[in-house]
C-alpha cells in the first residue's frame, strides 16, 4: 500500500465529483450508454419481479410498504431505502444484469437513484447525472482496492464497494453541500456489507441467494445519505491512506491514484458489459463460444456426444454443478448453461424450475465436463475481468469433433451488444410484466430520459396497473 495522493484525499475528490456533475459536462456517447445501462437494468428488475428472490424481498419489506418509491413489477409501495433494496434484489434475480470487470453495478446504483429521485419529485436528466456518477465512483474505487487475486479467493465482496456507487448517486440527488456528502461516504463505508464472496456456498450443498449482494449496498447507500441530509457526521476520509477502505476490505492493494484518474474526463461507462444471457458473467466466453459452434455447423442438441471447457481453475472447482437444486445455482453451472445454449431455450425463462428439471436438460448435462487449463489460468490472472475469461470448448458428435477457443465474451467493451440486441432482452423480459404497450412506454421514457419532467412518470410505468396493457 502507498500513502495517498493529494493532502485533500480521494474521498473528497469523488464526493466533489459525485455533486458538482452536470448533464453539459457529459459527451453524448456517456449518456447513450448510460441510457442502454437503466434500460437493461429495468429489463431485468422487471424480468426477476417475478422471481422467488424478489418475492421474498419484497414481502420482507411489507410493513414499510405506503406512499414511498415504486417496487418495480408490483403494485406495491415502500419507503426509498426498502424499495432500493427489493428493485436491487430483482434486478440481480436472473443474473442478467450488467457488470463492470468485476460485480454488478447497476444493481446497486440504479435502484437507489430510482427510488429517491421518484419521491424527490426529480427529473429525468438528475436521473441520468446520478446513475451516472454512481457508476463512476464506483469504477474507481472498485479498481483502486481490487486485491490480489491470491487475497481474492480469501476475502473480496463486490457489494462492498458498490455501496459508494449508490451513495454517489443518493448524495447526488439530495444536492447534499460537501460537508453532508463526505459523511454520507464516510456511513456509507460503515454500512457497506462485509465482504462475503469466500462464503458464498461454494463448499455447501447450494449457493446463496444474496449472491453477488447488491440488495443492502443499494439500501444503505440511500440510508446513509438521507442520514447525513439531516446533520448525521461521520468520518470524511473513509477512502483515504493506510487505515481506509482497502484496509477494512481486507485487501492488499490500494491504488489512491485510481480514483482521481480521469475524473470528469474519462468515462467508465462506455467499458460496462451488458449480459447476452441468464448467469455468471464468468461463464458467457463458454457459452459464445459454443454458440460459434453450432450456428457455423449447424450442431443439433442430439447430436452432441460429449461437451469439453477447458478453462480458468474456478471452472471445475465452482461452476461444475450437473444437478443444481435452486435457480441461483442453475447460474452458476456450466452444464446448465450450455445445455440451455444447445436446446435454444428462451433466455428469459432459464431460471424456471422446468428447465432443470427436464430430462432433455439432465442428459445434456451428463455429456459436459469441465477441466483447468494452465494456459487460460495464467492468462486470466493478467486480464482479471469477468468479460476475458478464456476458454476453449470441444464438442464431439458422432461424425466430428469441433474445437472453438475464445478470450472474451460478447457483451463487453471487445464486442458490445447492439442497440437493436439490448432492446430485444428488454422487451422478452418486460413484455410479460407490463404487456407491449407497457413495455414499449417504458422504453420510449428512457430514450428521452433527459426530456421526462418527473421520475415518477417513468416509476409508474413500471408497475403492471398503469404501465402494462391490463
Amino acid at each position: 500500500m502507498t500513502a495517498p495522493v493529494s493532502a485533500a484525499g480521494p474521498t473528497a475528490a469523488l464526493a466533489g465529483f459525485a455533486g458538482s456533475l452536470s448533464l453539459e459536462q457529459v459527451p453524448a456517447s456517456a449518456v447513450r450508454a448510460v441510457k442502454r445501462l437503466i434500460l437493461d437494468h429495468l429489463g431485468c428488475a422487471l424480468g426477476g419481479s417475478r422471481t422467488p428472490l424478489a418475492r421474498a424481498a419484497a414481502a420482507a419489506v411489507g410493513d414499510e410498504s405506503g406512499t414511498g418509491a415504486t417496487v418495480v413489477g408490483t403494485g406495491q409501495r415502500a419507503a426509498p431505502g426498502p424499495a432500493a433494496f427489493v428493485n436491487a434484489m430483482a434486478a440481480n434475480a436472473l443474473d442478467y444484469d450488467d457488470t463492470g470487470a468485476t460485480g454488478h453495478p447497476g444493481a446497486t446504483v440504479i435502484p437507489a437513484a430510482l427510488a429517491l429521485a421518484e419521491t424527490l419529485g426529480r427529473s429525468g436528466a438528475d436521473l441520468l447525472v446520478a446513475v451516472l456518477a454512481g457508476y463512476e465512483v464506483w469504477v474507481r474505487i472498485g479498481e483502486a482496492v481490487q486485491p490480489t487475486w491470491a487475497r481474492r479467493v480469501e476475502v473480496y465482496g463486490s457489494g462492498t464497494t458498490q455501496t459508494f456507487g449508490a451513495v454517489a448517486a443518493a448524495s447526488r440527488l439530495l444536492g447534499l453541500p460537501v460537508e453532508q456528502a463526505l459523511s454520507a461516504f464516510g456511513l456509507a463505508g460503515a454500512f457497506a456489507p462485509l465482504p462475503h464472496e469466500a462464503k458464498f456456498g461454494w463448499d455447501e450443498d447450494r449457493l446463496s441467494w444474496v449472491k453477488d449482494n447488491v440488495a443492502w449496498p443499494a439500501e444503505a447507500g440511500v440510508r446513509a445519505a438521507r442520514l447525513a441530509a439531516r446533520g448525521f457526521r461521520a468520518t470524511h476520509t473513509i477512502l483515504d491512506g493506510e487505515r481506509g477502505l482497502a484496509r477494512m476490505m481486507s485487501s492488499d492493494r490500494y491504488d489512491p491514484d485510481r480514483l482521481v484518474r480521469g475524473l470528469g474526463t474519462e468515462w467508465s461507462v462506455l467499458e460496462l458489459s451488458l449480459k447476452p444471457y441468464p448467469c455468471c458473467r464468468w461463464i458467457h466466453s463458454t457459452l459464445d463460444a459454443v454458440r460459434d459452434l453450432t450456428g457455423r455447423d449447424g450442431i443439433r442438441p442430439q447430436d452432441v456426444g460429449r461437451v469439453r471447457v477447458a478453462s480458468i481453475d474456478a471452472f471445475p472447482a465452482w461452476f461444475g454443478g450437473r444437478r443444481p437444486p435452486t435457480m441461483v445455482d442453475a447460474q452458476f453451472s456450466v452444464p446448465h448453461a450450455v445445455a440451455m445454449t444447445l436446446l435454444g431455450r428462451p433466455r428469459a425463462r432459464w431460471w424456471e424450475d422446468a428447465n432443470r428439471s427436464d430430462p432433455a436438460v439432465l442428459a445434456l448435462m451428463d455429456r459436459i465436463t469441465l477441466d483447468a487449463d494452465p494456459e487460460a489460468q495464467a492468462a486470466w490472472l493478467t486480464l482479471r475481468h469477468s468479460a476475458r475469461i478464456p476458454v476453449a470448448v470441444t464438442i464431439e458428435t458422432a461424425a466430428r469433433t469441433l474445437e472453438r477457443a475464445r478470450r472474451h465474451a460478447r457483451g463487453g467493451v471487445d464486442e458490445p451488444l447492439t442497440d437493436a440486441e439490448v432492446a430485444e432482452k428488454y422487451r422478452e423480459l418486460a413484455e410479460p410484466v407490463l404487456g407491449p404497450r407497457g413495455a414499449a412506454r417504458v422504453r420510449d421514457l428512457v430514450d428521452t430520459l433527459e426530456q421526462v419532467d418527473r421520475v415518477d412518470r417513468l416509476a409508474a410505468a413500471l408497475t403492471p396497473e398503469t404501465g402494462g396493457d391490463r
